[in-house]
């Protein structure tokens, strides 16, 4: 009797598939892409098709946070821990097909500070730092006329900014997987895609909105200020977002085509994903 155990160094269909989507909105075209790119973009989008339930655990976590007699300083904590805890979930998910990409292809350079920082965005580093130095400042703000709620703040403005770390840094200074020039730009579009997706840091400034439900129907104070901060870090963070989504790739050879001409769904025979033990 021969048990069939599944190589982890193999992509699934669905990674396969959703990596030749992946592949076809940047305006290339292939019925099977690559081992190394079906590991590292099939994950990713697996991870960033579950973000619907994060919209619904985003819409819950308002919810409770402008409910008028649930104390303010828990909801500065609930929101911080939502808006950061399932992006954070899902991005382990990712490190951990990474892993395997790293053993597919020869050990990269880290590339440097300026090369990986303009492939993150510097629009989206002008939101990041919009988000943590702008919400410290209001932060601080806050703290004067209620210390026991700005001190949640600055938990929750802590949290966010872990789990953006957590994610920045292997953006920023992880070193370089790729076996050819194609799985090289897709490096490059990765880490804004990780960062964007992954880390979205901007939606940390509804925190300076939860005061609102205390003082309605007044503004709370700073409010032409807390406008200011959270149309400039969404704007940018947009911008960044809009960018990695539709960044476009160079001619090469990112895989295989068949006679199907695209249309095939099943797996082929490079796909198996199993070696008899």
């Amino acid at each position: 009797m021969r048990m069939v155990v599944e190589n982890p160094a193999t992509p699934t269909v669905a990674e396969a598939n959703l990596t030749r989507t992946w592949l076809t909105n940047r305006g290339i075209t292939v019925d099977w892409p690559t081992r190394l790119l079906a590991v590292r973009i099939g994950s990713r989008e697996q991870a960033r098709r579950s973000y619907q339930f994060y919209g619904v655990l985003l819409g819950f976590a308002w919810a409770v946070a402008v409910v008028p007699h649930f104390p303010v300083p828990l909801k500065f904590l609930l929101v911080g821990a939502v808006f950061t805890g399932y992006p954070a979930l899902q991005w382990r998910r990712v490190r951990s097909r990474e892993h395997v990409a790293a053993r597919l292809a020869p050990g990269g350079a880290r590339p440097s500070w300026r090369v990986a920082a303009g492939q993150v965005g510097w629009w989206y580093l002008v939101s990041v730092a919009t988000t943590f130095g702008g919400g410290a400042v209001l932060c601080a703000a806050r703290f004067l006329s209620s210390p026991a709620a700005g001190a949640c703040w600055a938990v929750a403005l802590a949290i966010g900014a872990f789990g953006a770390a957590l994610v920045l840094g292997p953006a920023l200074r992880a070193p370089v997987i790729a076996e050819d020039e194609t799985s090289l730009a897709v490096d490059g579009i990765l880490r804004a895609q990780d960062a964007a997706v992954f880390a979205p840091s901007a939606v940390l400034v509804v925190l300076a909105w939860i005061d609102w439900s205390v003082t309605w129907p007044a503004a709370p104070p700073w409010f032409p200020v807390r406008v200011g901060y959270i149309v400039l870090a969404i704007a940018t963070w947009a911008v960044a977002r809009f960018g990695a989504r539709y960044r476009r790739l160079p001619p090469g050879t990112y895989g295989t085509e068949t006679a199907s001409g695209g249309r095939h769904l099943g797996r082929p025979p490079d796909l198996s994903g199993s070696t008899p033990a």
